[in-house]
Parts: structure tokens; sequence; C-alpha cells
């Protein structure tokens, strides 16, 4: 917490017990019916009042400021690509987040046994600067082969970066992949059609070989009528266009 946050909530804790020590004090040592007395007592239930407005209002404050504040947090994205695992940092805060580093209490490893870093290069921030809302990642593992050869899937460690105003910060993040070893990835199968979709180009450039082929066989032959010849060239000339 601010040291500027901790000061005010205790002005507002002091003048409170103050205000309250004040109608403590009218009350008991106050004559009955006593004017003077109802209208500090009426004075001390302002300040009370004032009090409880301002540390609400205090609050709300509070809340806004830190939404402003950069807040970079590690994922698991286990949706975006078919079949792999992908380590993604988002800044969920309302500015820029500079110089950022994942400290890790156990390493992040694959099922080779290679560290899952954004960057190769040691002693250096791994993202130089996450605007606010915009997210990297980096690839983890293919689910199977990372499940198969990782026991225990769930890391600790610290996030590290600078605000706006090179301000270090730093916070705790818990990761667990551990949450997809025996959960569906998917729950819809568009992923996997999607997946499926982008192998039709190379199959078709295949295709288009094998008929080239089959059409030079062909032209060089001599009992190949001439209609074989034209229907095989239009085929090619269709696949070349897809």
């Amino acid at each position: 917490m601010k040291t500027s946050r901790i000061i005010s909530r205790l002005i507002l804790i002091l003048t409170l017990l103050i205000s309250v020590g004040v109608i403590g004090f009218a009350v008991y040592y106050s004559q009955p019916n006593s004017h003077e007395a109802w209208a500090v007592i009426a004075a001390s239930l302002a300040v009370v009042a004032a009090v409880i407005a301002a540390w609400t209002g205090q609050r709300a404050i509070e809340i806004q400021e830190d939404a402003q504040q950069p807040f970079p947090y590690p994922t698991i994205d286990a949706t975006s690509r078919y079949s792999l695992l992908q380590l993604r940092l988002k800044n969920t805060g309302g500015t820029p987040a500079h110089n950022i580093r994942l400290v890790w209490d156990k390493p992040l490893l694959n099922s080779k046994g290679e560290a899952v870093k954004f960057i190769k290069q040691e002693e250096v921030s791994e993202v130089p600067v996450l605007l606010p809302k915009e997210s990297v990642s980096v690839l983890i593992d293919e689910a199977n082969h990372f499940f198969e050869t990782i026991s225990n899937a769930n890391y600790t460690g610290w996030v590290q970066f600078q605000d706006a105003s090179g301000r270090e910060r730093k916070h705790k993040f818990f990761l667990s992949i551990e949450a997809y070893r025996n959960r569906l990835y998917y729950d819809q199968e568009e992923p996997k059609t999607n997946y499926q979709l982008q192998k039709i180009p190379e199959k078709l450039d295949k295709l288009a070989k094998e008929l080239e082929a089959i059409r030079e066989q062909l032209i060089g032959n001599e009992n190949t009528d001439q209609d074989t010849k034209s229907t095989l060239t239009k085929m090619l000339d269709f696949l070349r266009k897809i």
C-alpha cells in the first residue's frame, strides 16, 4: 500500500476517534438539557458523517488509481492454436508496463527440458513494453508431449516491471497448466476444423504435381488421344487457380 494512502487513512481514523471522544466527553460531563452539549454532539456527529463519506470517496479514488496502473500477468493459452500450449503475458492495467521480467520459483520447461522464455538473452527484460490490453505469447509445447513429461505443472513466481514513471514494481503470480491435464481443451470442433482446412492447399499442390507428371507421360505417349490430354490440361489449370 502506498505511503500516501496510509497517511490519508490514519488522518481519517484519528479524526473519527477525536470526534467520538468529543461526543463521549460532552455526554459525560455536560449538564442535562445543555444546549451547548447538544451543539457539540451535533457538530461531532457531522464530522463523523464527513469522515465516513471521505473514507468511501478515498476508497473509490484508490480503485480508480489501481485500474490505471500497469498490471502484466502470465496465463496459459490452450485454445488459440490447435493442440499447442502457449505462455501468454497480458497487461490488464490502464497504462503501459515497461521492462517486464518473469522470475520463476520453479522454471517452466518444455518436454525437451528447455526453459520457456520470451527472449533467450539473460539479464535483460523479456518484454520491453506492453501497452494496455496488449499481450504477447510464446510456445510452450505440444500438449500431449508436455503432460507426458511434466508431472507437476503448477508454477509460481514474480512479475517485475516498471511503470510509466520508471518506478520499479512487482507482484506475485500463480500459473497452473495442471488444470488442462484432464480437461477438454476445446468445447467446440471449430479449432480442429480450421486446422484441417489449413492442410487443403498443401494437398492440392501435391495433387497438381501428380497430375502434371501423369500429363507429361501421356503427352509423350503417341497412343494418348487428344481428348485425354485436353482434360488433364484443364484439370491442371483449375488447380493452379485455386
